[in-house]
């Protein structure tokens, strides 16, 4: 072998152990590709764009049929919500809706769609309203829908919400912050231990750690304590209230496992109050079943609605 044969054979024999590295499992069986996909929805929902510009179309015709109360509950400008209530509505449990949009995109003003079913139900309904990251890190959005709990517990009696049947519902990253909400220590943060009476957690992730090995963690900048303290599933002893999980059998490999592994977890504490797999439904679609009362996630949730007290 002469000298540039050799040189060409160290250069291969090098390069063979970093490619295979590159192809090996970082999580699970997941190559660092496959699971940049398995947190990616739109890899396997091609009419993605599509269904989020029909939320804001449709939230904006309900908008229309019933105006809603938009009141501020922080200091900053994003720190707002949309109050949808019946005509005379006095002691009505209440839902409050975390939007998606990978903590980067979507507003109160995307979240409106589902105000019928609730209303028209006898119940409130609460669009909330946040910064979005790069404006904030993930650490202070989850503070500031935490912020927005207390207010209302402490201010929706004067728009016919009873402050003692306070819900939250969530999707995709909604749904993450809907487990932070659910596992928060709310007496620490100065309201009742069971501010909140119920969840609904839609499509949601429950543990960040792989979340954070995947290509999300390019704009989520999160210390290992902040991953700690935002992952519901390591908090599961604070969850005071029956939650509801739900999730399209379409959507990633790794979003159904995340909310298989919640609801397993729910199920073994006494905690789950069901879980909805729907068929044929991909990501981006779930939400919009509480778009119509008659479905069976709609069914779910005002039947855990009607009977908290």
């Amino acid at each position: 072998m002469d000298r540039r044969s050799f040189g060409i054979a160290l250069a291969a024999a090098m390069a063979a152990p970093l490619a295979a590295r590159a192809q090996s499992a970082i999580f699970l069986d997941y190559t660092q590709d496959a699971l940049d996909k398995a947190y990616d929805q739109r890899v396997w929902a091609p009419n993605a764009q599509e269904v989020i510009a029909r939320y804001a179309s449709d939230s904006a015709t309900v908008r229309q049929k019933y105006p809603p109360k938009t009141e501020r509950y922080g200091e900053s400008e994003a720190e707002t919500l949309d109050i949808f209530a019946p005509a005379g509505a006095k002691d009505l449990p209440v839902m409050v809706f975390i939007h998606g949009g990978a903590w980067r995109a979507l507003g109160r003003e995307d979240a409106s769609a589902p105000a019928p079913t609730f209303v028209e139900n006898g119940c409130l309904y609460v669009a909330l309203n946040f910064a979005n990251i790069p404006a904030v890190r993930l650490p202070e959005m989850a503070a500031q829908c935490q912020r927005a709990f207390l207010w209302l517990h402490k201010n929706i009696a004067r728009f016919g919400g009873d402050p003692q049947r306070i819900f939250v519902s969530g999707h995709s990253s909604g749904g993450h912050l809907c487990g932070v909400m659910l596992t928060s220590d709310w007496s620490a943060l100065g309201g009742p231990k069971d501010l909140i009476k119920g969840g609904v957690a839609m499509s949601g992730m429950y543990e960040l750690y792989p979340v954070m090995l995947s290509a999300r963690s390019s704009y989520i900048k999160i210390s290992k304590d902040e991953l700690a303290a935002l992952s519901a599933m390591r908090h599961l002893d604070r969850i005071a209230c029956d939650v509801i999980v739900a999730f399209g059998d379409k959507e990633s490999p790794e979003f159904q496992r995340q909310s298989n592994e919640f609801a397993t977890a729910l199920a073994g504490m006494g905690r789950l109050a069901r879980k909805v797999v729907l068929p044929g439904r991909d990501h981006f679609v779930v939400p919009e079943e509480l778009n119509n009362a008659k479905t069976e996630l709609s069914q779910a949730v005002m039947a855990m609605m009607k009977a908290a007290r």
